[in-house]
Parts: C-alpha cells; structure tokens; sequence
C-alpha cells in the first residue's frame, strides 16, 4: 500500500494508536477483574478470560549488599545496547 505520509508521521500515529488501545485494555481487565471476583473465569459469547494469579520475587537492594560486603557488579549481567527512537509533535510554522 503506497502513502504519502512521512514515515515519521505514521510512527507517531501508531504509538498514539497503541497507546489509546492499551487504555482501553487497562479499562476492560478492571472490568473483568471486578465480574471474575472470587472465580477464575468469566465467559463471552465467543472467548473465556481465565485469572491467573502469579507471585514473583521483588529485586534486590543493591544498597545492603554492597553494606554486607557482597561485591554487586561482579554478578551483573553484560550491558546491551537499545536503539530508542522517540517522537514529537512538530510546531507549526505561523
């Protein structure tokens, strides 16, 4: 599909896209949340939301172990590199 739109116009509109429907998501796991309760199910007409309840461990505090003697970046994992290409609205020229 050909466009005229400049590549970086029509990244900004995705973002803005993906950022209205992870609202509306947030919006529809609180409204199931609340009619699944105590359950673990709640039925649609053509799909069935499951809750599933997990735990995971919190992080670590770096401050105490370094206190308690434990040399922290010697069990650090390798650093990566993250390419990050943001957007903004454009001021008008007047």
């Amino acid at each position: 599909m050909a466009t005229n739109v400049h590549p970086v116009d029509q990244l900004a509109d995705l973002r803005a896209q993906i950022a209205a429907l992870k609202e509306r998501e947030d919006a529809l796991r609180g409204e199931i949340s609340r009619m699944i309760g105590d359950g673990n199910s709640v039925e649609g007409d053509m799909f069935v939301a499951k809750q599933d309840i997990t735990t995971r461990k919190g992080g670590l505090d770096e401050k105490a172990l370094r206190e308690a003697g434990v040399p922290v970046d010697e069990f650090r994992k390798p650093e990566s590199v993250v390419v990050t290409i943001r957007t903004a609205l454009r001021a008008r020229a007047a």
